[in-house]
């Protein structure tokens, strides 16, 4: 059964990569590399705003979802993403005082659409989250591929009907590839909703928050330790190696979609779990075929001649080959991450995740600003290399602590590899996918 659920994760994961490397290569063939690096920073900033709208709306909807009122789960959520989103708005209205910092983190006449996007996406996201937490993964993957097909036909339409050849045409897909799966979404979870009163909201309140905060907070340290190159690299080099820096790391984090389709079965699978040593044994596991997997698929990706790139996205995103190589760890270790910080959240310690965060932060802050200036786009790789390994070590060392865990059980042995490929022949015989 779980390896069913892997499996139909994986493959909206794949279809997700597929469609976002298309959206690549319509934004490097027909924006160029300056619109494209504008276009990252405002989905940067879109991500920032959601991190903060996730401390209640993120993974404590996972792990309540089925502990808690679903109404008040909803009025919740729906309350706190629209206080959140008023905070930012002061907050941009604020920084606009301040010219030089304001354009730096916000591009020119995109701080409306980013906060509007941000409400769009932060409704989407609720009901994604409660689906998870439900593991309903039919409806929840359904919602996923409704998302990521409706921003690569917008932004085709965008360039190729409507001649928008500028982030407007990114901008325009988001807009739709929000708000349609937000309704969409709401309409799914209707049949969840439940009678409820008022005198419980407090406490559900702070349960949700308490929860959230430490896994929000670990994820803003985690996107800052991903993401503070991006403002870096525009302060040192310009938009035109972001955009060639946010094409290389979305073609290697593409690769994520191996461990992020084991972890999101893993995390639901554990948010319903009162055994421990169940998550202990299926942690490791699934650890080790994440990073196995996503290891074979880097190196089928750095083995690509930098011509190819050249070819598919001109010659102005050649460079990608250095940022592929230079963030090649860092994939290997957020793969390992990500089973880590999911095992973490899904029994209820999500505060190891904030500590692991805040180790890899402490190395990104020197690293970006010793490496960018010397290496350029290397450098930016190498630095959330280190981040990433940092962060993982950390992890390692806590999980083996709690558990017991030995060093010799990462080991892959050969009747798990058999094991593991007569699951999916017995799987697809049995034609129940």
């Amino acid at each position: 059964m779980m390896l069913r659920k892997i499996l139909a994760t994986s493959g909206t994961r794949f279809m997700n990569a597929v469609s976002s490397l298309i959206v690549l290569w319509i934004a490097a063939n027909s924006l160029g590399s300056e619109a494209w690096g504008t276009a990252g920073i405002i989905l940067l900033d879109i991500s920032l705003v959601l991190l903060v709208v996730e401390l209640v709306t993120g993974s404590a909807i996972v792990f309540h979802s089925s502990k808690e009122n679903f109404t008040s789960l909803l009025l919740l959520s729906a309350i706190w993403t629209i206080f959140i989103i008023g905070i930012f708005s002061l907050l941009f209205y604020f920084l606009s005082y301040f010219p030089h910092l304001y354009s730096l983190m916000i591009p020119e006449g995109y701080g409306k659409h980013i906060l509007i996007l941000s409400l769009l996406n932060g409704f989407y996201g609720f009901n994604l989250n409660a689906l998870l937490g439900k593991e309903k993964l039919k409806a929840f993957n359904g919602l996923f591929v409704l998302q990521f097909s409706l921003l690569l036909a917008t932004m085709a339409c965008a360039v190729y009907l409507f001649n928008i050849k500028d982030e407007r045409a990114y901008v325009m897909a988001l807009y739709v590839s929000y708000s349609i799966p937000a309704i969409a979404g709401s309409m799914v979870i209707l049949p969840y909703l439940e009678k409820t009163t008022f005198k419980n909201m407090k406490s559900i309140f702070m349960r949700l928050f308490h929860f959230g905060s430490m896994t929000q907070l670990s994820s803003i340290a985690h996107l800052v330790n991903k993401r503070m190159s991006f403002y870096v690299i525009t302060q040192y080099l310009g938009l035109a190696p972001l955009g060639v820096y946010t094409s290389g790391v979305q073609l290697t984090e593409g690769l994520r979609l191996i461990g992020q389709s084991i972890s999101l079965v893993q995390f639901s699978s554990l948010s319903n779990s009162n055994s421990d040593e169940y998550a202990r044994v299926l942690s490791i596991q699934l650890l080790k075929f994440s990073v196995l997997l996503t290891s074979l698929a880097l190196l089928i990706l750095i083995a690509i001649p930098k011509e190819v790139f050249e070819m598919i996205f001109t010659k102005d995103f050649g460079d990608i080959k250095i940022v592929i190589i230079s963030l090649a760890p860092g994939v290997v270790f957020l793969a390992a991450n990500t089973i880590f910080s999911h095992y973490f959240s899904g029994t209820g310690k999500p505060k190891y995740n904030l500590y692991a965060s805040l180790v890899g932060l402490f190395v990104t802050i020197p690293s970006v600003f010793l490496l960018i200036p010397a290496f350029q786009l290397a450098g930016a790789g190498m630095s959330a290399s280190l981040a990433y390994g940092a962060s993982v070590l950390y992890q390692w060392f806590i999980f083996k602590k709690l558990t017991q865990t030995k060093t010799a059980e990462l080991r892959i042995r050969l009747y798990e590899i058999k094991s593991f490929f007569v699951s999916i022949k017995n799987l697809f015989s049995s034609k129940q996918i």
